[in-house]
């Protein structure tokens, strides 16, 4: 059997590949699967669209061009070109299976024009909610394979540990109503989402605090690119909720407390420029200003398209601001940068492999290689339907041979990965001291970093018993090792990049002690990344 934890496009992706093909799966869900048609997780939040590279003049290698441009020299173009060139052919996938998208008056698929893209490539459904759409369209054909006795479905499992024998992969344990299970499995997919939920303000789902890469850095995976996190530009101050990349590539401009369009004077793009640059810029202007917020002028998409454009193409957006007393159709809308999304995550190679033996990952848990220091706009629900697919393949190769060998780059990884020395924090509530962790991240791993916050970070983090203290330990030491800024890790200390820092970092949770099991497991950092004493 397969296991599969996460219900995120990435997620459902595997479940379906190997439902269909006749492979016996069961899926862990933290909530409901469906709670009144509402599917909870950072896909059905996702506003953005799908990047893929299907119109005439456009192709995947200028798709490729464009993540690696804006990877800030940390993009493995390897990796990439598989994003590139099979997202592509999962799109098209997608759009012959009946995915609900955006089309012309002719019946073909109609692309969007989102930030550094230097095509129209974004593909939309539900106007400004498409990973809904893409959340709600998966989970209905998942549930229909549910329901046909093909996969298994287990809700309010909150998964904390995996079980590992014989230097292999053989289960997870998770937490449910009823206490503390595990459950025995040939091979696992990790599809459980980033961190983002760490920080104090974020535009992510609050309860996705990096569970699943916290459970597999405690078995031994290896992590990379701990350091890079995304700050979404534009999340209405004060809440967290986002307006969409999709605002600015219809025309919306940024201003300052006084009015000014400062975006023009910071990037030759713009509003359009990549996410780590805007986030900066605003930053520098609250910093200036002494505010918590920029402005976000959507009034002149109206001016420029018409009266009611903002409604037609925006509803949701138009709705959300509304019950916060704001009509952006007549009123700038204050914003702020939010954590968005985690470059860092689990080390895969391009089959999905991580280094423990039957351990897969795939979505924003997984460090692919493929967003380098910075994520291009719209990456992240293909890089979900990519991955996840080739997750399932590899994972059913797996079961027959039982063959792991990684590819060169993420061994090369394997083999550089430094040890962090684990506190192991035990609580008997995984929510108690969340807001403490919070508190810490948001005073010293924001949008500008420094060497005495760093050191701060981590001396603070001994006071705090919160089992994620841990991977916020890895963000910092990968923060504070890095003396450079690129992309979403900025240092006001060393405020430009570094080209002997232009590589990749990994990470190992080092620490003895004895997992749920009853196994004596400690981590190596040069070899298999764990030894198991039965």
């Amino acid at each position: 059997m397969i296991i599969v934890v996460g219900t995120g496009v990435a997620g459902l992706t595997a479940v379906e590949r190997l439902a269909t093909a006749g492979v016996p799966v069961t899926v862990l869900t933290a909530g409901h699967f469906v709670l009144d048609g509402v599917k909870a997780g950072n896909t059905a939040l996702a506003q953005g669209g799908i990047a893929a590279a299907l119109g005439k003049d456009d192709s995947p290698l200028l798709h490729l061009s464009d993540t690696i441009e804006a990877g800030a020299g940390l993009v493995d173009p390897t990796m990439a070109q598989i994003l590139t060139t099979d997202g592509a052919n999962r799109v098209r996938e997608l759009l012959a299976s009946g995915f609900p998208a955006h089309r012309d008056a002719q019946g073909q698929p109609t692309f969007g024009l989102e930030a550094a893209h230097r095509r129209a490539r974004v593909l939309h459904a539900g106007e400004d909610s498409t990973g809904a759409a893409l959340s709600a369209f998966l989970t209905s054909r998942v549930q229909q394979l549910a329901d046909d006795g093909r996969v298994h479905i287990i809700e309010q499992a909150s998964i904390t540990d995996l079980a590992v024998a014989n230097g292999c992969l053989s289960g997870v344990f998770y937490t449910s109503p009823t206490g503390k299970q595990q459950l025995d499995a040939n091979a696992v997919i990790l599809a459980t989402g980033g961190y983002a939920g760490l920080f104090p303000t974020t535009s992510s789902s609050p309860a996705i605090t990096g569970q699943g890469l916290l459970a597999a850095a405690r078995a031994g995976a290896v992590m990379a690119d701990m350091e890079f996190i995304q700050f979404h530009p534009t999340a209405l101050a004060g809440s967290g909720a986002l307006l969409s990349e999709a605002v600015r590539g219809a025309g919306a401009v940024l201003r300052d407390p006084a009015g000014y369009r400062f975006l023009a004077d910071s990037h030759p793009n713009a509003e359009l420029a990549p996410r780590d640059v805007v986030s900066r810029a605003c930053f520098a202007v609250m910093e200036a200003f002494g505010t918590g917020s920029v402005f976000l002028d959507a009034t002149v998409i109206e001016d420029h398209h018409g009266a009611g454009t903002l409604a037609r193409r925006f509803p949701q957006l138009t709705a959300m601001l509304k019950t916060h007393g704001i009509d952006w159709t007549t009123q700038y809308v204050p914003v702020a940068p939010a954590a968005h999304y985690c470059m860092g995550g689990v080390t895969t190679d391009g089959r999905a492999r991580t280094s423990l033996p039957g351990l897969f990952a795939a979505g924003e848990v997984a460090s692919t290689g493929v967003h380098g220091a910075n994520r291009l706009a719209s990456n992240s629900l293909l890089e979900g339907l990519v991955f996840g697919a080739r997750a399932a393949e590899t994972a059913q190769d797996f079961l027959r041979d039982k063959a792991w060998q990684v590819e060169p780059q993420l061994h090369a990884l394997m083999s550089s990965a430094v040890p962090v020395s684990s506190r192991v924090h035990v609580t008997t509530d995984e929510t108690d001291g969340l807001c403490d962790i919070q508190r810490v991240v948001g005073r010293h791993l924001g949008i500008m970093r420094n060497p005495d916050g760093l050191v701060k970070l981590l001396t603070e983090l001994d006071d705090v018993a919160h089992p994620a203290s841990d991977l916020v330990r890895i963000i910092g030491t990968a923060a504070l090792a890095r003396t450079e800024s690129r992309g979403g890790h900025w240092r006001a200390d060393y405020p430009v990049p570094d080209p002997n820092q232009a590589n990749r970092t990994a990470w190992l949770l080092s620490t003895t002690q004895t997992n749920p099991g009853g196994n004596r497991y400690a981590h190596r950092t040069k070899e298999s990344a764990l030894y198991v004493d039965a």
